[in-house]
């Protein structure tokens, strides 16, 4: 997953039961996948016989979501924030052209639709799968929501990459136990606030960081945290 951590499946409308367990697999193996609007919606046999389950129905246990109803749109919808997600949501996000009314099954809601009717569905949806993780995106992303799409999973949340003093590294990988760990060490002799941009548990210090709360890596200092909701490892 070194070369491609994020794989971006934008409209697979055609697909075989291989192709779609590969890409599971991709996913349960560290990758982070990215399905489009009307993901796997018709068999790939002659003339594209449609299903008759769910779609994506060999991607719906990964994804924790799937969809039967879908519509298309005359003019753009506005996007709504959703408290506690870790997607950055631009004021101007919007969803044009396509809209697929994705059900939740047991995935985090990441943004939603600001609509009288549409509202009742999420926007874009995700969820852990093994190593790695599935994210939903129900519509054809205007500029600022693709954007704002691009920017979280590459690099993905909690890297510590981006919004980070120059003095700051950090890094993710995943343990052999399937946990996300993420190492911040401040290089500088100056200690340096840094912002979590998803929920986490301080392993070394065994408190929890909230999404937004200031951690402070001391002089020289390391932090290493693991994503909230995994068993914290003994220091």
């Amino acid at each position: 997953m070194r070369r491609h951590p994020v794989l971006v499946v934008p409209a697979l409308y055609v697909a075989d039961d291989g192709t779609l367990d590969w890409l599971a697999a991709y996913a349960h193996a560290g990758g982070h996948l990215a399905l489009g609007p009307r993901t796997e919606d018709r068999l790939r046999r002659p003339r594209g016989k449609a299903r008759q389950e769910p779609a994506p129905r060999r991607l719906t246990t990964a994804a924790g979501a799937q969809y039967e109803e879908f519509s298309n749109l005359l003019r753009d919808i506005t996007l709504r924030a959703v408290p506690g997600s870790p997607l950055e949501l631009p004021e101007q996000a919007t969803a044009t052209r396509w809209v697929d009314g994705l059900t939740v099954l047991d995935a985090e809601v990441l943004a939603a639709y600001d609509h009288p009717h549409f509202g009742r569905w999420p926007a874009v949806t995700t969820r852990r799968h093994g190593a790695g993780r599935v994210t939903c995106v129900g519509t054809v992303p205007g500029r600022d929501l693709a954007r704002a799409l691009a920017a979280w999973p590459a690099p993905a949340p909690g890297s510590g990459r981006q919004n980070l003093p120059p003095s700051v590294t950090a890094a993710t990988g995943t343990s052999p136990d399937g946990r996300r760990v993420h190492v911040v060490h401040n290089w500088s002799w100056d200690p340096m606030h840094v912002t979590a941009p998803l929920a986490l548990s301080d392993v070394l210090g065994g408190t929890s960081a909230p999404v937004g709360t200031a951690r402070r890596p001391g002089a020289r200092g390391v932090r290493i945290f693991l994503t909230a909701g995994e068993e914290t490892a003994s220091a």
